[in-house]
């Protein structure tokens, strides 16, 4: 009976081994990518929608403070000590609102951020602490003056003397809360001419870092306030359900594809995320550098692919910022375009090595690096006697992604803002003091996924490897049937061969003999 049907059941089996390699090779993974891209596409019906929307867990935003330690030697020309206060932790909350969707598989939307000051993560600091910084934004009014107009230095000097309270010298004694969200108040009430065009000036323009005060004459300056109380945006990214290995990127942002304060379409464009959603990594193609934009700084920044590592016992790419993002020209000669403005009486337009200008994006003469300096030029550390220690571990940003999905398993960004402690001859203020660049503060923002998320990663993974296990299966069981039937064939054929004569003498004898035998 097998032997009737034993080219059929071979036939079906040949069948069945083609299916199982197209299966193999293409579609369990044609499958398995469909069923990710569903997952992660921003889709209302995505698991990862509602988390993108509203994030499950607040980030972790750490302060780090230079408390000035020598502030009467630094005016006497002395190398400053800087004694670094910190963390002060808050947690930030962040929520988008969904305004629209565009043509070319994108939605745009709005994002608020939300700061809550944690106690027992700040250990034994408190907001009612006590600091003494380099008063950044009476450096701020002044430079800008001075590289304006430096014959009005002097005259709008003596108006800032009125507009800051208690202003003794280039530093700020200030409480934390006032520092970084409260604010604190600069009076525009004065009987000085150029108090009513310093005042108009920052009325006209209004830096992120000021805001009016309601009820009085003046202003209130603090450092975060302005991502407290307002949203950013509108953004426009891509949503992943044409080509999910462009999830997240962002296309426009307040309508604009270029960042046009940089003069150039290279340092202008918009690349990568907002840093909380990417896309899956296709392990034949591994980027090797993943950009996040910046909207406080004005640009793209990216970290470069280090290696493979095992984090949450789940396989992730590391990713860490290396010296060419903040290069100098010399060293990385496309960062020439990020050269818009001459920051220091020792330095031609370009920065030091680790420096980015912030006069073009944040209408103020701000300097961001990396914290402490890292990466940055020798000769930026040379400035201080102490305080100023670079590390790798402490001070670069990284992020660790699942490949399959694209989560950020864990991350840290960071950054540092400085501004020149100048000495001007005709500034009573400033007289005195060294030249240099000097830091206010360094921002930490970052989080890990909770042990649920790592969990249902660790579920999902496991699931994968049984698709895996099941693809191979599928395929070793279809080349086994494919062995036993052409087996089954052959033996079938061999009987079939055989002769039907039931004389052992003729079979052996051959069909001359048995002739011979007849005819006698």
């Amino acid at each position: 009976m097998l032997g009737k049907h034993s080219k059929l059941i071979f036939a079906v089996s040949i069948g069945f081994l083609v299916v199982a390699i197209i299966m193999a090779s293409w579609g369990f993974q044609k499958v398995v990518d469909k069923q990710i891209q569903k997952s992660v596409q921003l889709e209302n019906d995505s698991l990862m929608f509602d988390k993108w929307l509203k994030l499950p867990m607040p980030l972790d935003f750490k302060v780090y403070v230079f408390n000035v330690t020598n502030v009467e030697e630094v005016n006497k020309g002395e190398k400053p000590i800087l004694e670094e206060i910190g963390p002060y932790v808050y947690k930030q909350y962040r929520e988008r609102t969904v305004l629209g969707y565009g043509p070319n598989d994108t939605i745009k939307y709005m994002l608020r951020k939300r700061f809550e000051f944690d106690a027992e993560a700040s250990g034994g600091l408190t907001e009612d602490d006590e600091v003494t910084v380099i008063h950044f934004s009476y450096l701020a009014a002044l430079l800008t003056v001075h590289d304006m107009m430096p014959s009005l230095v002097g005259v709008i000097n003596k108006a800032l003397e009125q507009f800051f309270p208690s202003l003794e010298d280039a530093f700020l004694r200030v409480k934390v809360r006032d520092l970084f969200f409260d604010g604190i108040y600069l009076s525009c009430d004065g009987d000085n001419a150029a108090l009513g065009l310093v005042c108009g000036k920052i009325k006209g323009d209004l830096p992120p870092t000021m805001r009016m005060a309601e009820g009085s004459n003046g202003f209130y300056f603090s450092m975060f306030s302005h991502m407290n109380r307002s949203e950013t945006g509108p953004y426009e990214m891509n949503r992943g359900r044409d080509n999910i290995y462009e999830l997240g990127n962002i296309v426009t942002y307040k309508g604009q594809g270029i960042m046009p304060m940089w003069g150039d379409k290279y340092c202008g464009q918009i690349n990568g995320s907002d840093s909380s959603i990417f896309a899956p990594i296709n392990e034949a193609n591994v980027p090797q550098k993943l950009y996040t934009f910046e909207p406080d700084i004005c640009r793209s920044l990216y970290v470069d692919l280090v290696e493979k590592r095992e984090l949450f016992n789940i396989s992730a790419y590391y990713y860490e910022i290396s010296e060419s993002a903040l290069a100098a020209k010399s060293a990385n000669h496309d960062n020439k375009c990020f050269c818009r403005k001459n920051w220091s009486a020792n330095h031609d337009g370009c920065l030091l090595m680790g420096l980015l200008n912030l006069m073009p994006c944040q209408g103020a003469p701000a300097i961001a690096s990396l914290p402490h300096f890292y990466l940055g030029s020798e000769e930026l550390l040379e400035f201080f006697q102490s305080g100023i220690a670079p590390q790798r571990e402490k001070h670069n940003s990284h992020v660790y992604i699942d490949p399959t999905t694209g989560v950020v398993l864990s991350g840290v960004k960071r950054l540092q803002f400085n501004i020149e402690l100048r000495k001007i001859d005709t500034i009573p203020q400033l007289s005195s003091v060294p030249t240099g660049l000097f830091p206010m503060l360094w921002l930490e923002e970052g989080a890990t996924i909770p042990d649920s998320i790592q969990q249902e990663l660790r579920d999902s993974h496991k699931l994968l490897g049984y698709v895996e296990v099941a693809r191979w299966l599928l395929l070793t069981v279809a080349v086994i049937a494919v062995i036993a039937s052409a087996v089954a064939v052959a033996r079938a054929n061999a009987l079939l061969s055989w002769p039907r004569n039931s004389n052992s003498v003729s079979f052996i004898l051959g069909p001359s003999v048995t002739q011979v035998n007849k005819g006698n």
